[in-house]
Parts: C-alpha cells; sequence; structure tokens
C-alpha cells in the first residue's frame, strides 16, 4: 500500500510524542537551563516548536509565507511560565496544525501542491516537520544527561 495522508499524520503525532517523552519527568532546574547563554533552555525550545507549528498551519491556510518574527514574538509572549501551561499550548498548536491538515486534505495525494512556508511544495513535504522534532528531543536529551549523567532514555 502506498504512504499515504494518514501514514504522513501518524508520523507527525508520533515524532511530537517521542519528543515529549524526552521532556517527561524534567526537574525544575532542568526545565530553564542551560549549557551556554546563547541556546534554548527546554521551555524556550517548546515555545519555538510553537512558533514552528502556527508558521506551518498560516503558510498552509494562507497560500502566503507567514512573517515568522511576529509569530515567535506572539508565541512568546502568550507562553505560560508553567510546564504543564506550555506543554497543553504545544499540544494545542500542534493539534490545530494536524486538523488542519486532516480535514483539508482527506484523501488528497501527499503530491498535492500547498504552500511550504511560503514556496511552492507538495503536502508530502510536511513530513520534514519529523526532524524538527527529532533535532529538539536531541537537545533536551543533552540538557538531560549534562545535569543528569544517570538519566537513561530507555
Amino acid at each position: 500500500m502506498a504512504y499515504a495522508l494518514e501514514d504522513l499524520l501518524h508520523a507527525l503525532t508520533h515524532s511530537r510524542a517521542r519528543f515529549l517523552k524526552h521532556v517527561d519527568g524534567l526537574s525544575a532546574d532542568q526545565w530553564n537551563w542551560k549549557p551556554f547563554p546563547q541556546c534554548k533552555s527546554v521551555h524556550e525550545t517548546i515555545v519555538h516548536l510553537v512558533a514552528d507549528d502556527r508558521f506551518a498551519l498560516g503558510a498552509l491556510a494562507t497560500g502566503v509565507k507567514p512573517d515568522y518574527s511576529a509569530i515567535v514574538a506572539a508565541a512568546e509572549s502568550e507562553a505560560p511560565k508553567s510546564r504543564e501551561g506550555v506543554i497543553a499550548m504545544l499540544a494545542d498548536s500542534h493539534g490545530k496544525l494536524v486538523d488542519f491538515v486532516r480535514s483539508n486534505f482527506e484523501g488528497s495525494p501527499l503530491d498535492t501542491p500547498v504552500s511550504l512556508y511560503g514556496t511552492p511544495g507538495k503536502l508530502g513535504e510536511l513530513g520534514h516537520l519529523c526532524s524538527e522534532d527529532y533535532y529538539h528531543a536531541g537537545q533536551v536529551a543533552f540538557i538531560r544527561m549534562a545535569t543528569d549523567p544517570g538519566w537513561n532514555y530507555y
């Protein structure tokens, strides 16, 4: 059977779940710790992923490149300080993106033309969003190992 929209949506939700597995159980110190001042904390990384979700959704919905700086600024200003609040914000942004793709492209082939961040692309290319989750999971894993050498992902 050919790779289809439901497979893409599964990949998007699976990669986000894997990211969150790294976040689960973080201590308060790990939540805001940065190995270097220019790095993002886990909290800041989650807000960044919210902005990525909103950016992707905006491009898909409008067909034009959204103002990423404005989206980031809005996500930062709206972000709760609490761990539960910012994780809920992330669940909301990702849920809206996945729901939009499901409801607007159900039955569409993965080579359907779409706007990917304001540039022409194909629906199946949204799978690259998974790499963003996995990339940031690695950052969280680094923070966890640096602050708790005994942490074991498995």
